[in-house]
């Protein structure tokens, strides 16, 4: 937890957040600075000062968070969709779930047909990301940048 707060800090980040979960391993941040700008910044770090990133392995923003209901979900990744997809590029629906019964496929059956996109699930140019750890969920439409990997990353700059 000290890491991401550290790491928030340096990224100019004066209000952090950072919560543990009741799954080993996995923490949770917020920030009041746009998440998708603090990827380029975390990659900066790993190419510059690799030392510095050695707990945080994976980072990934999440734009919204609502009760894990499937309609909720649907809504919520609808309109995230309208408002940030500007190409028509390919997309993937990805549902990573943690302390549910909630099925991926019924997630995906009711998004799907409420999509006007292409969908590519090896090389999407957008995510539609669902994160649901118990009874919330977080939305994310982000390009396939924007999932973090410390582990890539350190392969990457060597």
């Amino acid at each position: 937890m000290d890491e991401l707060e550290g790491l928030f800090y340096d990224f100019g980040e004066t209000a952090v957040e950072v919560h543990e979960t009741n799954i080993s391993g996995l923490i949770v941040g917020k920030s009041s600075k746009d998440s998708e700008l603090f990827v380029p910044y975390l990659r900066a770090k790993v190419k510059d000062s690799p030392w510095e990133i050695r707990n945080l392995l994976r980072f990934v923003p999440i734009q919204k968070v609502v009760l894990t209901e499937v309609e909720e979900i649907r809504n919520c990744l609808l309109n995230l969709a309208k408002e940030k997809i500007i190409n028509k590029g390919p997309v993937k629906i990805l549902v990573e779930k943690r302390h549910t019964k909630l099925n991926k496929k019924d997630i995906i059956d009711s998004v799907g047909p409420h999509l006007n996109y292409p969908v590519n699930l090896t090389n999407p140019a957008w995510i539609l990301l669902v994160e649901i750890i118990g009874k919330y969920s977080g939305i994310s439409v982000i390009s396939s940048e924007m999932i973090f990997s410390s582990m890539t990353e350190k392969r990457v700059s060597e």
